[in-house]
């Protein structure tokens, strides 16, 4: 439940951290307000979609094959870890953070349009 509830209080202090920002700039509309919490919650949602394909073991292959390729003419071989166990079951914290912040800035261009 711990787990749970950090990404949602880390999304929402940077929800409350944009509103007051924008209101110290007095620039509080919800036009501006979605703009800038789109723009926050889109490295967390492009971090949270990297992890997910990593660790899904999509270019695991690949990875494989890149390592024994550069590996030959190394005498003493190296160790491999795969992709899929490098983000495996953290791309949960970067996406819920990112549907947050994106799913209130698709609430704020939505009370726009009305």
């Amino acid at each position: 439940m711990k787990n749970k509830l950090f990404p949602i209080g880390i999304g929402g202090g940077l929800l409350l951290i944009t509103i007051i920002f924008s209101i110290i700039q007095k620039s509080l509309t919800l036009l501006t307000l979605s703009n800038r919490l789109f723009l926050i919650g889109l490295p967390f949602l492009i971090v949270g979609i990297l992890l997910w394909i990593f660790s899904s073991g999509f270019f695991d292959h690949f990875q494989r094959s890149m390592h024994q390729t550069f590996s030959r003419k190394q005498k003493k071989k190296s160790e491999f870890q795969s992709l899929s166990t490098v983000g495996q079951g953290r791309y949960s914290f970067w996406l819920m953070i990112a549907a947050i912040l994106i799913g209130s800035s698709i609430v704020c261009a939505l009370l726009t349009m009305i």
